[in-house]
């Protein structure tokens, strides 16, 4: 094999790239990028906490250490110890989270209103201590009569299910509580134990998870985690490739994801002292391409125009057919998509922000690798979806990674001197997504690029590098990865690529609706990253339009905030259902001016 002299390695969850030399050390490599690996043996194979995953490219071979380890079953097949691994190509590694001794900042909370709740699923108290038939029944005899009392003639007591019955019977003094969806038997709980559920806002990046009681409403835990499909991809065209492309690429996707939602479903309960057997009833809201692989519906036709979905109506399924480990028989309800890139996470967004009940012009948008913008005026609903990429992740860019601590959050640059804000006051390994907006902003602000994003190579703020301009934010010294934190003319370009991509998609529906921007009455941003935007330096570089600030509101995560109200209400469900005939969807790609929109959009104002 001909070793090249130098590689590219791209590390996940960070999404940092490294330009290394071959054969370059893995666990190295991710201190490098600023992820902090556990390796309490100090990076010399013992302790075995330092696992990644190879996802592309060569390696060396695996070591007499690591098969022992394999051999023990403390390494999975599917994994080796970064310390004792070296990459001889270019490719792609991925760290668990339980390899990470720090984690990536996720945006979980949004606004919750309050709402009626009107459950899916019922619970129905027994009592058989006390029997006044005079027959000697069975617990499972007497259980089906009270059924059967109750109203539930046709409802079938799984033999699965009658062990547990069993125990709970007798450890609470033949007192339980069943559990009903529709005429299906769910579960059976303690007689003092709530129902819970589960709402997930499922991203194409990260996922945030809700644990709801469900008799109370009251959200009782609530964690975050990257969307392990991550590893397969960045952004939901490249997952579609590689389904398409590998024989069980879909399975993959979608055992990938389930893990992830089946340890936060662990996580989350275990912090109310419970598991995830608790959990009778789940939500979970994901654009089109995440809801298809998720339910396991085809996604080719995403990729290709005119991207029709598989599916748009509302999905409700058992969460055992996925490999969701709930309740026995808890039911996962989806909510309906709008289009092939603008799903059920949109709608629940709409859902939780109350964008159609009013009477004022609004646009609501929800930034991510996929942002998808909404405009309510004079009756009409507009939606559409814009393929911003995942620059807003820090990919692309030289030094970007994502929201971890140490990354780059804020930029503000006065005369000569650069002051700066990290994630957790760590010291500086990189530039996440809203530190390099920005950035980009602040270089426009002081004239060290132009509108057309070009750098002003008089400027003596500008350092050159291999002939090219850039503007170094930290020194190598003052870094904690010992090499500077810089951006050049292709990191501010990655970002116009991306602003335009939004603010095209607003003057597209602004233009159909024939409604100027000055008539926007509430302009919502909705999302994580859209959480920690400045709003100023939003308008500065041109991605959104300049309105008073008064006018905007940034509402967290709304569409997490959606699912919530779905998992509490069959209302909201039959609200979000019927939404659909009422959006009116335009696809970018079959606007005839569309490009004209988009290289309006690039320059930098």
């Amino acid at each position: 094999m001909n070793i090249p002299q130098h590689i590219e390695l791209t590390i996940e969850p960070s999404g940092r790239r490294l330009t290394l030399p071959a054969g370059a050390n893995l666990l190295q490599a991710a201190r490098e990028a600023g992820l902090s690996v556990n390796a309490v043996c100090g990076g010399n194979g013992t302790c075995g906490s330092c696992k990644v995953k190879l996802i592309s490219g060569d390696f060396s071979p695996i070591t007499a250490k690591e098969t022992a380890m394999r051999q023990n079953g403390s390494l999975p097949a599917e994994e080796r110890l970064a310390c004792l691994t070296t990459a001889l190509s270019d490719g792609k590694i991925h760290f668990k989270p339980e390899s990470l001794a720090s984690a990536q900042r996720l945006q979980l909370e949004g606004e919750l209103n309050p709402i009626t709740i009107n459950l899916a699923v019922k619970r129905l108290d027994v009592d058989l201590s006390t029997d006044f038939s005079g027959q000697k029944l069975s617990a499972a005899e007497s259980v089906r009569e009270t059924l059967k009392i109750n109203g539930y003639l046709h409802t079938d007591l799984p033999d699965a299910l009658l062990p547990r019955l069993t125990q709970l019977l007798e450890d609470h003094s033949q007192k339980a509580a069943l559990v009903l969806n529709g005429h299906q038997l769910v579960t059976a709980l303690p007689p003092d134990q709530h129902m819970l559920g589960l709402a997930v806002d499922l991203g194409t990046t990260k996922l945030a998870a809700f644990l709801v009681d469900l008799e109370t409403g009251q959200t009782l835990a609530s964690g975050g985690a990257l969307n392990p499909q991550v590893a397969y991809g960045e952004d939901v065209i490249s997952r579609i490739q590689f389904a398409d492309e590998h024989q069980d690429g879909a399975a993959t996707l979608q055992k990938a994801v389930v893990e992830g939602l089946n340890n936060l479903a662990a996580e989350l309960t275990a912090k109310v002292g419970l598991t995830p057997a608790a959990i009778v009833d789940g939500v979970i809201a994901g654009n089109t391409a995440m809801h298809h692989l998720l339910a396991g519906l085809p996604v080719h036709n995403l990729g290709t125009a005119p991207y029709h979905p598989s599916q748009v109506d509302a999905i409700t399924f058992v969460a055992d057919k996925i490999g969701l480990k709930l309740a026995e028989n808890a039911f996962i309800y989806l909510p309906p998509n709008i289009a092939g890139f603008v799903g059920g996470d949109h709608i629940a967004m709409l859902l939780a922000t109350r964008a159609r009940h009013t009477l004022k012009t609004v646009l609501a948008l929800d930034i991510g690798t996929n942002t998808e913008i909404s405009l309510l005026h004079k009756g009409r609903h507009l939606a559409c979806s814009c393929a911003s990429g995942p620059a807003f992740e820090g990919a692309h860019i030289r030094s970007g990674l994502r929201a971890i601590p140490g990354a780059i959050e804020r930029v503000f640059i006065e005369g000569s001197e650069v002051k700066l804000q990290t994630i957790e006051d760590q010291p500086a390994v990189g530039i996440c997504g809203s530190g390099i907006l920005d950035a980009v902003a602040e270089l426009r602000r002081n004239d060290l690029i132009d509108h057309r994003g070009a750098f002003n190579k008089q400027d003596e703020r500008l350092v050159m590098r291999d002939g090219q301009p850039e503007f170094v934010l930290v020194q190598a010294a003052h870094s904690a990865t010992q090499h500077a934190i810089s951006l050049n003319r292709q990191d501010v370009q990655e970002i116009q690529l991306a602003k335009a991509a939004i603010r095209s998609g607003i003057e597209v529906l602004l233009r159909e609706a024939d409604c100027s921007a000055e008539e926007i009455d509430l302009f919502l941003v909705a999302g994580a990253f859209g959480t920690y935007l400045d709003l100023t330096n939003c308008q500065r570089i041109g991605m959104f339009p300049e309105l008073a600030l008064k006018r905007f509101k940034q509402v967290g995560n709304a569409a997490g905030s959606g699912a919530r109200e779905l998992l509490l209400s069959t209302d909201k469900r039959a609200k979000a259902e019927a939404m659909l005939e009422k959006i009116e969807y335009i696809e970018l790609t079959t606007v005839k001016d569309y490009v004209e929109f988009y290289m309006d959009a690039i320059g930098l104002n």
